[in-house]
């Protein structure tokens, strides 16, 4: 969901409320990041990267404590089990679909892995169909995708997950530096008073990815798309992030 109007988190005891308004065309990414852009839309979250950082201004804040960047894989459910027993030159021969122009493209490359990349409506289907391997998915969307794909032939592969850092952040106007730095501050309060993580473990989304995570192996990868102000980012709230 994003927001054309929305309730700030008040960066001050007399904060004012805003009105929040969710998008109604219910768009994809690159375009509520375009109408960021344009200013038809006042703020969305993303997944970062050089491109998106230096089109909007991000507001430098983990919001999903880095478990955006942890994937495991949807797959056939007749391949549910042979993942575990490959080796790493066997899992890098395997083929994986991701979205056009996503993040997600260059990391799996530069780590050495084979990537198509399909509008988003084909990858289960490529799945389905054996024409790919696995959809590296994060763990914080992966049961609600497949739970509203009930009756297709997909699964969770059992053992195996990535992990690259993938910080998620707000993005506003370039022209917006003052409502950005409200945002953050806001963050940071929530943050330090304790109520942001109270209200990050209540969440159904938190509760189940740390259960897919239980026992898997984890394979670290590089991001080579990381930029400077987000590397010193993941230093700033290294606490904050969570670890498995």
């Amino acid at each position: 969901m994003t927001y054309s109007s929305w309730h700030l988190i008040s960066a001050n005891p007399g904060g004012i409320d805003i009105k929040i308004e969710a998008d109604p065309f219910n768009a994809n990414q690159d375009r509520l990041l375009r109408q960021v852009k344009e200013g038809s839309t006042d703020i969305t979250w993303a997944v970062t990267s050089k491109e998106r950082e230096a089109q909007h201004q991000a507001v430098y804040f983990p919001l999903a404590r880095g478990l955006l960047g942890y994937r495991v894989f949807v797959v056939h459910p007749d391949n549910q089990d042979a993942f575990g027993s490959k080796s790493p030159a066997q899992l890098k021969q395997a083929l994986s679909v991701q979205g056009i122009g996503w993040p997600d493209n260059e990391i799996m490359r530069f780590n050495g892995y084979r990537v198509e990349e399909v509008p988003l409506n084909m990858m289960f289907k490529l799945i389905e169909s054996g024409m790919a391997d696995f959809f590296p998915r994060s763990v914080m969307e992966i049961e609600y995708e497949l739970s509203a794909r009930n009756s297709a032939q997909l699964a969770i592969e059992p053992q195996l997950a990535f992990y690259y850092p993938s910080p998620t952040y707000f993005f506003v106007n370039k022209q917006k530096p003052s409502f950005a730095k409200r945002l953050k501050k806001g963050l940071d309060i929530a943050l330090a008073d304790g109520s942001l993580t109270a209200l990050y473990e209540q969440q159904r989304f938190a509760k189940s990815a740390h259960k897919i995570l239980e026992g898997r192996q984890i394979i670290s990868l590089t991001n080579p798309i990381l930029t400077p102000q987000s590397k010193q980012t993941l230093k700033q709230y290294k606490h904050f992030l969570l670890q498995h």
